[in-house]
């Protein structure tokens, strides 16, 4: 009688069993991660629901335009105005908060020190001001609300409105005046080499990532817990952005 192959040695049971028990443990298991991950999706959807606003922020009354994630407007951050009774006249139409007044009184007496006529453009400006230049002259000049942020603030959302910016000229070359060409000034050679010795520094540089056109003339005073608390998010996106 011819003797059994080695295959047949094997009960078939031995044979078919485990195999059929690692494929069911394998199916369960995959079922298993099906269903987690439909959990994990739903619930993420009933958390994030109420939150859609805050993820995706309402457009801006007025402007077709919104919010960014970091509160900026068409690149600005937002500001809120300085109080009439913090602020001082530095010069006749120019008012500053009195710690910034010093402190560009003190910059401009050491630039002439050095042969620099620093002029003082502009200073504090209220919002309602700045409602005027952003909208009536964005209209003036056929500019949409995305062209005009480029070169100026909307309302709400400009430096000059703390109390603690200053748009700077130079004495000697006056048609430089609030342009990029100011950056060929000696008077912006000074600033750039000694501004910082009196807490200013320069708001938009060229290519900075707030989207801000290059503004040589335009200065922040950061010489305070005050002042360095407003504008710590314009100052932290900055240095972020460096090197790049």
């Amino acid at each position: 009688m011819p003797r059994p192959s080695a295959g047949d040695d094997i009960p078939l049971a031995r044979r078919s069993s485990p195999p059929r028990q690692r494929r069911s443990w394998f199916v369960r298991l995959l079922r298993l991660q099906v269903l987690v991950v439909a959990v994990v999706v739903v619930v993420l959807a009933l958390l994030l629901g109420p939150l859609r606003p805050w993820i995706t922020p309402p457009p801006v009354p007025g402007l077709n335009a919104r919010l960014s994630a970091d509160g900026r407007l068409l690149g600005h951050f937002p500001y809120p105005e300085a109080p009439g009774s913090e602020l001082v006249a530095v010069e006749p139409g120019h008012q500053l908060r009195s710690d910034a007044a010093g402190a560009f009184q003190a910059m401009r007496r050491s630039a002439a020190e050095a042969g620099i006529d620093l002029v003082l453009l502009s200073a504090f400006r209220p919002v309602d001001v700045q409602r005027r230049l952003f909208f009536e002259v964005g209209a003036e000049r056929n500019q949409t609300a995305q062209m005009r942020a480029r070169v100026s603030a909307p309302p709400g959302f400009s430096e000059h409105s703390t109390g603690y910016a200053v748009d700077v000229g130079d004495a000697s070359a006056p048609d430089t005046n609030l342009s990029a060409s100011f950056a060929d000034t000696p008077a912006f050679a000074w600033m750039q080499a000694h501004a910082a010795r009196f807490h200013f520094r320069l708001s938009f540089p060229r290519g900075n990532r707030q989207g801000v056109t290059y503004e040589p003339w335009h200065w922040r005073y950061e010489g305070s817990t005050t002042a360095l608390r407003l504008f710590e998010p314009a100052a932290r996106l900055a240095v972020s952005g460096e090197g790049r």
